[in-house]
């Protein structure tokens, strides 16, 4: 940045006598006193140093934020992959368990693909490569059925090679899309499943001015080059992207996405950006007032430190990404059936804002039957995650083709391997009749419900069984029991009564004394249960479900 060419002051008059006897009253100034001039001087280097120093510091400044959103958006693409990857390995699953069966694909898939949100088209394709085209479809016809036969050949061979997520890009023509496949890791494969996502037709993404990632222009690349073969979305025409600029390589599947931004104006703001301006013109104009410029300097730079590290804290807060990605893993809303009302929480850990494994879920299975389940897989992260909501599909899957809990569970046990995924969960499943209260109920390592009856409350008695990826193939009983009218029954997971340094006997005994039996609704008495139970340094995730029969049962 160019820095206008200070001038130099000259020496004031001043009056004759005692001021200074050397000079008479009216004779001109024919010097530059030397002291006027060494100041000036020093002033124009101090403020030449300044000016410097204070650009070094906003460029610095200027690439330390963009290099931390530059994360902090990698990061978002990351926490997407887990949507993508789920449903395909739920019906890879689904598929090689049914042998094939279509149905048991179309079961799973269906949910998923109108909406349109990650899939536009689903389909299962042979991996035996004896044909180019699809068993069973749902939504609109995979653009990878109309590419040439070799590769459609060579990608079905590549996806039976690759272990997890293989993506290609079928980027040609106005219908640009990201085809994605994903088969069994529990044996032999015979099955590819397989998804398309649809791009935006220019290939054009609108930043929302609310977003944190506001004032920055990106580009995503599949691979990494960037070229406009491999474009998949971008902010601007303008590719590609050049001045100040940051790049991450994020992996996604067996590919790569190669994530460019830059900003189209400063990020920590204007007066940080026309500072080494301001320092120049006032040291230009005023030498003196170089120690003040000086001060005003250090004190500007405070301030910019400090908007740098809330600007940390802020894109830190990005993070939360991932809790928005836990919510879109739990059911949206819960079924609404005549005679009962449901209820349920999802309150995060708040040591963390990495994705937990608890998770809840209710069914209607049209029948005035209704399948209730919570579940808690070990650990944190988004391999944690991907188990959840691998096995949360699974439920609903084995739920659709007439599964009842204990058989629910064993098929579990086929999803999930301790040794394998380093991840076990425990699973409480129940399947409740509506009309005559009868709850039939089955116990993976689950701590046992809570049952609020016009007695009392007490733990509702089950058979435990050894919890999901523990014992391959493990079998499990179930227990039935009549539910008295007007009781309440609440699933929950261990975070809403473990406490470091208490036995889970002694924990479970204070969460039975603590429920409240006077509620009006199930909602009021979950809110009452969480208000007195979930301490303020909880570390752990806490789901919960209540299910409320209000009307008597028939018999």
């Amino acid at each position: 940045m160019a820095i206008g060419e200070p001038t130099l002051g000259v020496a004031p008059i001043t009056r004759a006598g005692r001021d200074n006897p050397a000079v008479s009253v009216g004779s001109p100034v024919t010097r530059v006193h030397g002291v006027s001039v060494v100041v000036a001087v020093i002033g124009v280097g101090l403020t030449v140093l300044l000016v410097f120093a204070a650009r070094v510091g906003f460029e610095r400044n200027e690439d330390r934020l963009l290099a931390e959103r530059t994360k902090q958006a990698a990061a978002v693409l990351t926490a997407a992959l887990p949507g993508i990857q789920t449903p395909l390995a739920s019906a890879a699953e689904v598929a090689e368990q049914g042998d094939g069966e279509q149905r048991s694909f179309v079961r799973v898939m269906a949910p998923i693909v109108p909406a349109g949100q990650p899939f536009v088209s689903a389909s299962l394709w042979p991996a035996d490569l004896a044909g180019t085209a699809p068993v069973a479809v749902v939504g609109d016809e995979p653009k990878l059925a109309s590419q040439p036969p070799e590769v459609i050949r060579a990608f079905l061979e590549r996806s039976t090679a690759t272990s997890g997520l293989v993506v290609i890009g079928l980027l040609d023509g106005d219908d640009p899309r990201l085809g994605y496949s994903y088969t069994t890791e529990s044996g032999p494969v015979r099955f590819i499943a397989y998804a398309e996502g649809a791009l935006p037709q220019e290939r054009t993404s609108v930043v929302p001015p609310d977003s944190a990632f506001a004032g920055l222009d990106n580009a995503v690349y599949l691979g990494d080059t960037e070229t406009g073969s491999a474009l998949l979305t971008a902010s601007t025409p303008q590719l590609p992207l050049m001045g100040r600029r940051a790049t991450e390589s994020v992996p996604f599947g067996d590919s790569s996405l190669l994530l460019v931004m830059t900003p189209t104006g400063p990020l920590s703001g204007q007066l940080l950006a026309a500072l080494p301006w301001l320092v120049g013109g006032v040291g230009a104009a005023s030498a003196l007032g170089a120690a003040a410029m000086v001060e005003g300097l250090a004190r500007r730079r405070d301030r910019a430190d400090a908007l740098a590290s809330d600007n940390e804290r802020l894109y830190a807060g990005q993070l939360s990404v991932f809790r928005t990605l836990q919510q879109s893993l739990l059911p949206r809303e819960l079924p609404n059936l005549a005679g009962v009302q449901l209820a349920a929480r999802y309150v995060p850990g708040v040591s963390s804002l990495e994705i937990g494994g608890d998770w809840y879920d209710a069914i209607d299975l049209d029948d005035g039957r209704l399948l209730v389940v919570v579940g808690d897989v070990s650990g944190r992260g988004l391999t944690a995650g991907t188990v959840m909501a691998s096995l949360r599909y699974a439920v609903r899957a084995f739920a659709s083709r007439g599964d009842d809990p204990a058989a629910i569970l064993h098929g579990l046990t086929a999803l999930l391997d301790l040794h394998r995924d380093q991840h076990f969960a425990t699973v409480l499943c129940a399947t409740m009749d509506t009309r005559t209260a009868e709850i039939t109920i089955a116990n993976a390592g689950h701590p046992p419900p809570l049952l609020v009856t016009t007695r009392g409350v007490s733990m509702l008695p089950t058979r435990v069984g050894p919890p999901i990826g523990v014992v391959r193939g493990a079998q499990y009983s179930a227990d039935v029991h009549a539910i008295e009218p007007g009781s309440s029954l609440i699933l929950f997971t261990d975070g809403l009564f473990e406490r470091r340094g208490e036995t889970v006997d002694v924990g479970l005994e204070r969460l039975r004394t603590s429920v409240p039996t006077d509620s009006p609704t199930i909602d009021d008495t979950i809110d009452r249960l969480l208000a007195t139970q979930i301490a303020e340094e909880s570390h752990d995730d806490t789901a919960l479900l209540g299910v409320a029969w209000t009307t008597n049962p028939t018999t």
